[in-house]
């Protein structure tokens, strides 16, 4: 399909990156944080490789939560507070920066597999299209040739 190969372009990883990076921070504020995979899937339409699409994705969403807890350390007890969380598992309470790293490996990989699930549904778009081409070009020629004496 032809349309969908002009119409996205593959920009590059870096461009593809903040791309997702912006608008994962957008989307973030939603408060939403399921909405990361659309970010990352976003991101994932803007290469031509899975791997791109993962990477553009992973470190996008990982690099816009960055921001965001950086931001939050930065004006609210963030910290305090998430070593109030870590310290009801029974772990030390000074260990609330874990809680922090994890939250945005989560959500780093959320961005990851949105990647691969836009770069993967594109493809699958992209070569239905061609089949369905194919398919309207071999019945166009069956009924030329069924016209022809």
């Amino acid at each position: 399909m032809g349309i969908l190969k002009e119409g996205v372009k593959d920009v590059g990883f870096v461009p593809a990156l903040m791309i997702v990076i912006v608008l994962a921070i957008a989307l973030q504020l939603t408060g939403v944080w399921v909405t990361m995979l659309a970010a990352g899937a976003f991101g994932g339409l803007f290469t031509r490789r899975h791997l791109r699409a993962f990477l553009a994705g992973f470190l996008g969403v990982g690099a816009a939560w960055s921001i965001i807890f950086l931001y939050l350390i930065a004006t609210t007890p963030a910290i305090a507070i998430a070593g109030f969380f870590i310290g009801l598992l029974g772990l030390g309470e000074n260990l609330g920066v874990i809680v922090v790293v994890i939250a945005i490996i989560i959500g780093a990989l959320l961005g990851g597999f949105g990647g691969i699930m836009g770069r993967a549904v594109l493809e699958l778009v992209e070569s239905r299209g061609v089949k369905e081409a194919q398919a309207g070009r071999t019945e166009e020629a069956r009924s030329q040739s069924q016209l022809k004496p």
